[in-house]
């Protein structure tokens, strides 16, 4: 783990990084609990004027945006930033012809994604998410028929789902054959289009 101060990551950041967080409350605990990872919570980079914002879904408030500093100041050490891969290549079957397709994680591309989260602010917390999620990992449950759709787009957002649908729709699914609603902060990070690159350590 690389632990930057806040004021040498904010040279660091780009828009659209996922920021990742560790969280320590009863929540975050149980979320890391049933989806076996470290990371309980997920949110988009977003630079407004000179200040890096976080813009993500909350329980209890919903999509939002707010200042990155105050975000660090309040969980020191414990978000860590990931970036999506500058490009992706892959290979698709047309007409009995192999094409290879290369997708860029281009500035328009970044600002796009953090767009998506932001035009979303002000909507509920999908809390019938978290029971889908809940639902994927406890036992006997998972006999059950479930959404594995991963076309599937997710109308009712929690923090995953609205970055799994921002990066699809603007660059590439972020955790392939899972369905958005599906889409836990552990999966986030084990994606294969998102590379980590440091944590943000309170400055001073």
């Amino acid at each position: 783990m690389q632990k930057i101060k806040f004021g040498e990551a904010q040279d660091i950041l780009k828009e659209g990084d996922i920021l990742l967080f560790r969280g320590s409350g009863l929540i975050s605990n149980l979320i890391k609990r049933y989806t076996g990872g470290v990371h309980s919570h997920v949110a988009i980079a977003h630079k407004d004027g000179n200040v890096w914002m976080c813009a993500e879904f909350r329980e209890f408030k919903g999509g939002r945006t707010v200042s990155l500093q105050s975000q660090v100041g309040q969980c020191d050490s414990c978000i860590d930033v990931f970036r999506p891969v500058s490009s992706v290549s892959y290979v698709v079957l047309n007409d009995k012809k192999i094409e290879i397709i290369e997708k860029m994680y281009t500035k328009e591309v970044a600002q796009a994604v953090s767009e998506d989260i932001i035009r979303w602010t002000g909507q509920p917390y999908g809390w019938k998410n978290i029971w889908s999620m809940f639902k994927r990992h406890v036992p006997f449950m998972r006999l059950f028929a479930q959404n594995v759709d991963d076309s599937d787009i997710a109308e009712a957002k929690v923090c995953s789902t609205a970055v799994t649908v921002a990066l699809r729709r603007n660059f590439m699914d972020p955790v392939p054959y899972l369905a958005d609603e599906m889409v836990s902060p552990a999966d986030l990070a084990r994606s294969p289009i998102l590379q980590y690159l440091f944590t943000i350590q309170r400055s001073g």
